[in-house]
């Protein structure tokens, strides 16, 4: 099923708008940067959301107090205008085609969803991962489940960013369709139910390795390497 048709249901969470604010602005590591590329492929007012949002910041830079420039400002501008372009440098692209990524993911892959080399997750779950870096050790990857499977409890180190490409999923925090981001931070701790119908496949980015309650889960993680 392609994106288009998943999205036929309204984004019913979105991102806050910090999240956009730090993005228009280019303060965001290269997985946030792409995940929230990625959201905004969902979004049919992303590019109203994202003028919002540097008028925002360009707003709240004027209010700052002026401050005496370093005697090489010019020269590290200079030099930042020759460095390589972010890997994601624009939003609000529509997804082409069957396969569920959206276009900033597709294109940062270079290749479609059925083309990455899933591992072994767990009973009914595959997982690939896609980057590590920024602060907090940041991990971008993705998950792939097949309906009615359980994902045991467990919480996370600091922010975590669920963004959910094809099927569905629940948890006690509510539903969540394509589109949809799921935004949890260090003290969360939840299951996730995968809906039936379909598989979900999801763009996740945790911060340090997951916390699982049970014992068993703690004793397969090093082998999952999340």
């Amino acid at each position: 099923m392609s994106v288009a048709l998943n999205n036929s249901a309204p984004v019913t969470h979105r991102l806050g708008d910090e999240w956009l604010m730090a993005y228009a602005a280019g303060a965001l590591s290269e997985g946030q940067s792409l995940l929230v590329a990625s959201h905004l492929s969902f979004l049919g007012d992303a590019p109203a959301r994202l003028a919002t949002a540097e008028a925002a910041g360009g707003a709240l830079i004027d209010d700052l107090a002026p401050d005496l420039m370093a005697p090489d400002a010019l020269a590290q501008t200079l030099a930042r205008l020759d460095m390589a372009e972010p890997a994601v440098a624009s939003a609000a692209r529509p997804a082409t085609g069957e396969d569920p990524l959206p276009v900033p993911l597709r294109d940062w892959l270079g290749r479609g969803v059925d083309e990455l080399k899933w591992g072994f997750l767990g009973p009914g779950m595959k997982k690939v991962k896609l980057w590590r870096g920024g602060p907090n050790d940041q991990r971008l990857w993705m998950l792939r489940a097949q309906p009615g499977v359980k994902i045991p409890k467990h919480g996370h180190r600091g922010t975590e960013l669920v963004l959910v490409l094809k099927g569905s999923f629940s948890d006690p925090h509510g539903g969540f369709r394509p589109g949809d981001v799921e935004e949890s931070d260090g003290a969360r701790m939840h299951a996730l139910d995968i809906d039936e119908g379909e598989e979900c496949i999801c763009l996740a980015l945790t911060e340090g390795p997951i916390r699982f309650e049970s014992w068993i889960a703690r004793a397969i993680q090093p082998f999952i390497g999340l």
